[in-house]
């Protein structure tokens, strides 16, 4: 996929349930050129749109505060600007069943290695995404009110993107 925004810079969204070797990838994740986020902590395509977003902007500007473009979207899910608790919040965790794979790069072809992880790939699509989340988490996540009934996933989504494009400012 491509944002209009960036010609020529690709991006792969892999969802997978089911995982069996997070522990592998855990051990690994610095030296690989991914992202890997918990999928529990997502509520929806919005949310992970709107941090990559965020970090083509922060790119285009010369501003990552990490060392690399996938580390950066991590950072950019968070509500605050503690790197260490981006990757503790989002990041892969010795429980994790379902995770996302993202990949960022400047040529046209895809070069994701599909059978890094061990799991079942999935369409990356909101009603897969709602089916993973924890929203007690995420409500916790981005401090929102606990009292707050949110009738649908849209309404927190949207609470959660606005949180995500508000930091820092």
């Amino acid at each position: 996929m491509q944002l209009p925004q960036f010609p020529g810079t690709n991006i792969e969204i892999l969802l997978y349930e089911n995982v069996s070797n997070v522990d592998a990838i855990r051990s690994r994740v610095v030296e690989l050129p991914y992202a890997f986020i918990d999928a529990s902590a997502i509520c929806s395509v919005e949310q992970i749109m709107s941090a990559i977003y965020r970090v083509m902007i922060e790119a285009n500007y010369n501003r990552l505060r990490t060392k690399t473009l996938h580390s950066e979207i991590l950072l950019a899910l968070s509500p605050t600007s503690n790197i260490g608790e981006a990757f503790k919040r989002f990041g892969l965790k010795e429980n994790t069943k379902n995770l996302f794979m993202i990949q960022i790069t400047q040529d046209k072809t895809s070069n994701v290695d599909k059978t890094l992880v061990k799991g079942d790939i999935i369409e990356f699509k909101d009603e897969s995404i709602e089916r993973m989340s924890d929203i007690e988490t995420i409500k916790k996540i981005y401090k929102i009110d606990q009292s707050l009934h949110l009738k649908n996933n849209t309404q927190l989504s949207r609470a959660v993107v606005d949180a995500i494009q508000l930091r820092g400012l």
